[in-house]
Parts: structure tokens; sequence; C-alpha cells
């Protein structure tokens, strides 16, 4: 049963403010690597105000999301199931979308990386990080990227020798990197270049 007293308002204007975010979102994935800055303000729980907007922009009643144990919130379960009306899943592999503390990055497994006749039918991660800036430099490539364009995320190396693991085009994990009031976005078509990455052990392609 769901907790009236934990609701909170959504966006300002739930229909302007909603495509407002679906198109910066839009062009997040369409810009790999960009920081895409959103106007809106509102935050819910353990959630920065780009995670909450995202998420209410993007789910549905037909979209599934599963929740980081360490952002998982009486409030947020409540208010996703009310403005969104979606389901909250407890098994990854049935999520369209799921939600990830930073801390939580590092472990990909059972998220769906789509069929090979449905490729587009994988799930979509919105991984949260204290900062969009700081770590170690990283090459990317790929449609939507003219030559290269070093990106640096505060993740460890470990993240993207499993993100490696999980893409074998055309499937793959789409994922939106939120903080503060922006995001950005990686596609599963970018090729993320570093030569330790490249040569690693573990980073044979790989879809479980």
């Amino acid at each position: 049963m769901r907790d009236d007293t934990l609701l909170q308002p959504g966006l300002n204007d739930p229909v302007l403010d909603s495509l407002r975010v679906f198109r910066a979102a839009l062009k997040a994935m369409s810009e790999p690597g960009i920081e895409t800055p959103l106007v809106e303000e509102t935050s819910i729980a353990s959630l920065m105000p780009s995670t909450w907007a995202l998420l209410l922009s993007l789910l549905d009643a037909n979209t599934s999301v599963w929740i980081s144990p360490r952002l998982d919130h009486p409030a947020l379960r409540a208010n996703l199931v009310f403005h969104c009306n979606c389901p909250i899943v407890a098994e990854r592999g049935k999520a369209d979308f799921a939600v990830l503390h930073h801390e939580d990055a590092f472990d990909l497994r059972e998220f769906n990386a789509g069929d090979p006749r449905r490729p587009d039918e994988s799930c979509t991660l919105v991984i949260q990080l204290p900062s969009l800036r700081g770590g170690v430099p990283m090459r990317w490539s790929g449609a939507g990227i003219p030559g290269e364009r070093r990106v640096a995320l505060p993740l460890d190396e470990a993240f993207w020798i499993l993100r490696a693991r999980r893409n074998a085009f055309p499937l793959g994990l789409d994922i939106f990197f939120t903080s503060g009031r922006h995001l950005l976005g990686l596609p599963r078509t970018t090729r993320i270049i570093n030569a330790r990455i490249e040569t690693s052990p573990i980073a044979v392609l790989e879809v479980a």
C-alpha cells in the first residue's frame, strides 16, 4: 500500500518540463560525452535533481525500473508509482531502466543487454555520480563524436572493463550519467579507447 504522506511534487509542469528533459536526454545520447544542463531543481530522497527529472520524464506504466539498494527509499518508491505508475522490479534482468549509485556501477551483472532480434529492448542505466568530472581521461569515439572526445568521469577503470564485457554490437547497455543538474550520455555504440582496457584479459566481449 502506498503511503501518501511520502508524496512530493514532481516536475513543475509535467508536460512541458517532461518534454524539455526528454529533449535533453536525446541530445546527451546524440552527443556522447558532452554535459547537458537541466533547469529542473527538484530532488527526492537520495536522488539528485538530474536523476529525478530523468526518471520522471522517461518512466511510465510500460517501463519497469530497478533501484540500487544504496538509492532505494520509501519516498522514492511511493513517488515513482504515483507520478510514473511504473513497476518497480526486484530482479535486474526484468528492468527496462536501472538507477545506480556510483559505488554500484562496478556490478553490471544480469542487466538485459538486448536480444539480436530486438536489441532495442536492452536495459538503460542511470548512474548517479558525485561529479561528471575528475577521473582518468578516456578517449571516446563513435557516432555523434567528430574524431575523438576526451571524457574524465570519476569511475575506476574496472567499470570500463565491465562495460566492455557487456557490449557486443548491436547488443549492449545505454547509459546516462547524472550529477547535480547535469547529465551525460554514453550509448552502447560509443567506443572507449584506452590501451589497458582494450588489452585487459577480462575485457572479452560477453553478454550474460
